[in-house]
């Protein structure tokens, strides 16, 4: 079988001599070491076969032993080639995309995060940067179970953090907020603590054991419910110790300052509508440009947009393009006139406001006061809120067990 690949490999061919077997030829053929095989013998003809290497060989010993000899048919990987160039250089540009696609699928070549607010998604990836991972990591590298610790610890204002990989992507999900009365997400031995100083207002506890109650006052990282739960017999006294997932609905008072001010006199962009472009091209996380933009404007605006290649959602390939736009302008010096600075900072009130009830938060009193005073609009005063004020944080269970007695 393996002797019959190998001719399979290097091709052979089937050859018929005209005046039948022909001792001769088959002896010389024999002393050239020509390897023969399959012979078969008809009144008028005979066949064998040979390699393609010897049949060159065979034509000298042929003339030399004058006998006549015609190659019925060709076999073998040479000839199938030859036959099918066309298709066979297609079958080879398919196998290597393939394996290209291959060694591409065991890398990282697109980072997404979702749901940052207060954190910038420069900041999360210059964290994960700082722990050595970015585009083109080993994908076999990246513990996503220790990487969302890790980014816990350094994000320690983040409620909830998620890693995950898809494709070639990385996929970080985070949290600002979460409800930690009806979050099943939690599944590791954890405390509730504060994320803020407040007033606690109001707590309902599914799972744990309270440690703050209402109208008490907490700083910032306070346990308000530990997961450490302990059970007493009779005598009050320890029998045993569960550690759990602390749940619990817990609502406090706040206070924010807010403190903004601007000046009335500003500075405006007026564009010309002159504008440049360029592109620059990434591969396997290398960069280059085939030309730069001329840019000579003294102001002007830099717009970017990259453009990656990716197959689905989440299967990134490591190359693209970055279209880099510039945008002239000059700067013109301008003035609001009181009522437009006390609506702008009205406007800017308000928005603030309503990111918070975005968030779950209501808005018990706004004791802001906005006033124009030497030139600038001021506004300052404190806001009032009922907010739900507890995170979870997992905890070490051999330091916990001092926390509830």
């Amino acid at each position: 079988m393996i002797g019959f690949f190998l001719k399979y490999l290097t091709g052979f061919a089937k050859i018929e001599v005209s005046s039948g077997i022909n001792t001769r030829l088959l002896n010389l053929m024999k002393n050239r070491k020509i390897d023969v095989w399959g012979i078969s013998e008809n009144p008028d003809t005979c066949t064998f076969f040979i390699n393609r290497k010897d049949i060159n060989e065979l034509e000298k010993i042929a003339e030399k032993a004058d006998v006549e000899y015609k190659i019925q048919k060709e076999y073998g990987l040479p000839v199938n080639i030859k036959k099918n160039k066309k298709r066979f250089s297609l079958l080879i540009g398919i196998i290597i995309f393939g394996i290209l696609i291959y060694m591409e699928s065991l890398f990282i070549w697109n980072i997404s995060i979702a749901g940052e607010d207060d954190y910038t998604k420069d900041e999360i990836l210059q964290a994960l940067s700082d722990m050595d991972i970015s585009y083109g990591s080993y994908k076999k590298e990246i513990d996503t179970v220790e990487l969302e610790r890790l980014l816990r610890e350094h994000f320690s204002e983040l409620a909830w953090i998620s890693c995950s990989i898809r494709g070639t992507s990385l996929y970080i999900d985070v949290k600002e907020t979460l409800d930690v009365f009806t979050d099943t997400s939690l599944t590791v031995p954890s405390n509730i603590i504060a994320v803020k100083d407040c007033s606690i207002y109001s707590i309902v506890t599914s799972e744990g054991t309270p440690v703050a109650k209402i109208g008490d006052d907490v700083k910032k990282g306070d346990i308000l419910v530990s997961g450490t739960v302990n059970l007493y017999d009779d005598n009050a006294e320890i029998m045993d110790t569960h550690y759990v997932p602390a749940k619990a609905e817990i609502k406090g008072i706040t206070e924010t300052i807010y403190d903004e001010e601007f000046s009335l006199t500003y500075y405006k962009k007026e564009y010309s509508g002159n504008n440049k472009t360029d592109y620059t091209f990434s591969i396997f996380g290398y960069e280059f440009k085939p030309y730069n933009a001329k840019v000579q404007y003294d102001l002007y605006d830099t717009v970017t947009d990259e453009n990656r290649v990716h197959i689905g959602d989440s299967f990134y390939m490591p190359f693209g393009f970055i279209k880099n736009s510039f945008r002239e302008y000059s700067l013109v010096m301008a003035e609001y006139s009181e009522d437009e600075a006390v609506q702008i900072a009205g406007d800017r009130l308000n928005t603030y406001i309503c990111e918070l009830q975005e968030k779950g938060v209501q808005i018990l009193e706004n004791n802001v006061k906005i006033s124009v005073v030497d030139g600038k609009c001021i506004a300052k005063g404190k806001i009032r809120t009922l907010e739900n004020i507890g995170i979870s944080k997992e905890f070490d269970i051999r330091k916990e067990d001092s926390v509830v007695e």
